[in-house]
């Protein structure tokens, strides 16, 4: 190698490369140029980081890529820049390194392209689909566990977008529609049932070692590759990955809700109901056949819910009290009376209703209160992350015990003991809200 070409490869090393998701000198001049530019031209910074990024890229193996830093890395980079006097393109005070990042160059590039090929297939990069899709690249060889959903999501906002000729409109999560509110009049009686409880005057403990929180639960299961592509669609929330320019697109849109919820030829609703109580979650498999949300599934689950606590606790000091939300198999469409048979399923399995005969005391919309459905929540998100890349071949038995398994791993890794000692806090929160909407 000539003396002039070694000169100029240590110049374009010098002003190209650098450490692996930083930027490069040539990018850190950039960034600094274009933010001067941007204060001569505008009255104001609104979309100058946007507009930066966007024009600037960061190291990948050795050399500049596609990939982009955050807002959050340019206001950080700016700061440090306006904070030294004597600073220069390159200058850094770091003087040891942290290791690589687990998510490499690599494995962000396929998953990246994998979460590109389902949009144009028409289905939604959804997080579980991406761990199923990718298992390898979105592992965590730390911990043996896929990447959380906030290094997915960042990598689709960073790398992914629609069309190949605008590979710089890259994916936004924006909101489809706006969450229905509660109406005044419920505000008032979710507030007056807070306060009606607390009246009660029983301690955390009483409810701890009293209360049996239960539901009845369903999981569609699609038994053709349509079906699956149509429920995810449908799983689509208020916020969806995609350019901005494609919004209008049907690629972009929200699908029919009704394919999570109703069975068809293509599907099988599979019942289960969660069992939680003294700091213990239990599933009970309900199957295929199951009455359903009816009076009549309603004291088959009684029958399960006694089997399982006689068998978690043999002696005769047993929970005692049935805790349900306002499903029309506990009680009375109509006046919120106990139905028949939930009402005689229950006394001859030896328990009784938190409110008698009177279902009609409790609210029906408490989702964010009651503590059997943040449990159902834990299940079904943690349900996301293990399906299989073709599950419309997974039969009730294979999904039975992957259910199975999942509640056994959230009594390890989750707090359920804590959980099952809430309801008085949540109780004084909602009364604090005066009736509105709680976080959980």
């Amino acid at each position: 190698m000539s003396k002039s070409k070694s000169k100029q490869e240590l110049l374009r090393e010098a002003w190209t490369g650098g450490r692996e998701g930083t930027m490069s000198v040539l990018n850190q001049a950039r960034a600094i140029a274009l933010r001067q530019a941007w204060r001569d031209l505008k009255d104001s910074e609104y979309g100058m980081l946007a507009y930066i990024r966007q024009k600037v890229e960061k190291i990948g193996e050795g050399r500049p890529s596609d990939r982009r830093p955050t807002d959050g890395a340019l206001v950080k980079f700016f700061k440090r820049v306006d904070a030294d006097t004597e600073w220069f393109p390159g200058k850094s005070d770091q003087e040891q390194y942290g290791p690589a990042p687990k998510f490499n160059g690599t494995n962000r590039a396929i998953a990246a392209k994998s979460a590109m090929a389902m949009r144009e297939r028409g289905e939604e990069p959804t997080y579980s689909a991406m761990v199923a899709a990718n298992p390898n690249a979105l592992l965590n060889p730390d911990t043996g566990e896929p990447f959380s959903k906030f290094v997915v999501y960042n990598l689709l906002r960073a790398e992914c977008y629609d069309d190949p000729n605008d590979p710089d409109d890259t994916w936004t999560h924006e909101t489809r529609h706006t969450a229905a509110a509660l109406r005044p009049e419920l505000i008032e009686f979710r507030f007056r049932w807070a306060r009606f409880v607390q009246g009660l005057n029983h301690q955390g403990a009483w409810y701890f070692k009293h209360f049996v929180w239960t539901d009845l639960c369903s999981t569609i299961l699609p038994r053709t590759q349509k079906r699956h592509k149509e429920m995810t669609l449908a799983r689509k929330g208020k916020r969806g990955w995609g350019s901005k320019k494609t919004k209008k697109h049907s690629k972009s849109l929200k699908g029919d809700s009704k394919a999570l919820k109703q069975k068809s030829f293509d599907s099988i609703k599979v019942w289960w109901a969660p069992v939680l109580t003294r700091g213990k979650l239990h599933v009970e498999i309900l199957g295929e056949g199951f009455a359903g949300e009816k009076p009549e599934g309603a004291a088959v689950l009684v029958a399960k819910v006694r089997s399982a606590v006689n068998v978690r606790f043999p002696g005769d000091d047993q929970p005692d009290t049935i805790m349900v939300d306002r499903g029309v198999g506990f009680w009375s469409p109509n006046g919120g009376m106990i139905t028949r048979e939930f009402k005689t399923a229950v006394q001859e399995s030896g328990f009784k209703t938190f409110y008698g005969d009177e279902g009609w005391r409790q609210p029906g919309k408490l989702a964010d209160v009651l503590l059997h459905e943040t449990a159902v929540a834990w299940i079904r998100k943690k349900e996301e992350t293990c399906r299989t890349t073709t599950p419309w071949t997974e039969t009730v038995v294979e999904f039975s015990t992957r259910l199975k398994q999942i509640v056994q791993e959230i009594n390890t890794t989750h707090d359920v003991d804590g959980l099952c000692r809430q309801f008085p806090r949540r109780l004084q929160e909602l009364e604090e809200r005066e009736g509105d909407r709680l976080k959980y």
